[in-house]
């Protein structure tokens, strides 16, 4: 993904504040973070403001920053005290909110803060939900999440994505080396799966995915 504004800058602004006391505000902190304005978020650094007050939608400002991708920004606000680890109205906490947009710089940077993740679970989430960006998927995969790695029920990521009807998330699963003959704990294989039980408009495409690349009905006798 882009770069933020780099932290040169911010760092900078932040000093030059030190030495003048800087003007009050004049700028919603989550506005001034999610269009990147530096000089108000410093304004709001400096004066205190709550940096984990939710916004209209129920957003905290890290979680602004990270959707927005604002990888200074979000350290910034980390290193000063707003809680890496706060959920939004949606239960998610912002290296969530990073990954469900690919934006691994700030996860990465989250992380680098203290922010635990599970890679897997993570995986997992991102599949039920259909907005596993590509970038994010090549993150959690180098960090340890497995394609095939079956949960309690016998479901690999595949299983789930089909179940789900999200065709990109299929694609992107089977481009990335997902094993397209992987049987489920009751084992059926994809391809039954799809043709059974994908939802909505999109499962025919699924099916003749899985067909593209290689898949089977039925185990092999």
């Amino acid at each position: 993904m882009k770069n933020d504004v780099p932290t040169l800058i911010l760092t900078a602004a932040l000093s030059l504040a030190g030495c003048t006391e800087p003007a009050a505000p004049t700028v919603n902190l989550h506005r001034a973070v999610e269009i990147g304005d530096i000089d108000q978020v410093s304004r709001h650094i400096y004066w205190k403001s709550d940096l984990d007050l939710p916004d209209a939608h129920g957003d905290p400002p890290l979680h602004v920053a990270a959707r927005a991708g604002r990888v200074a920004i979000t350290r910034e606000l980390a290193r000063k005290g707003a809680d890496i680890e706060a959920r939004n109205t949606a239960g998610k906490r912002p290296l969530d909110v990073a990954l469900e947009h690919g934006r691994t710089q700030v996860a990465s940077m989250l992380i680098d803060q203290g922010a635990p993740l599970d890679p897997q679970a993570t995986l997992v989430g991102l599949v039920e939900t259909g907005v596993l960006d590509r970038d994010s998927l090549n993150f959690l995969l180098n960090a340890g999440a497995q394609l095939d790695e079956p949960d309690p029920n016998g479901d690999a990521p595949l299983h789930v994505a089909i179940r789900n009807g999200h065709l990109e998330t299929v694609r992107r699963l089977i481009l990335a080396g997902a094993d397209v003959n992987q049987a489920t704990g009751d084992g059926r294989l994809p391809l039954r799966i799809a043709r059974e039980s994908a939802p909505g408009r999109d499962a025919r495409f699924i099916v003749s995915t899985l067909e593209r690349n290689g898949a089977r009905a039925d185990p092999p006798p």
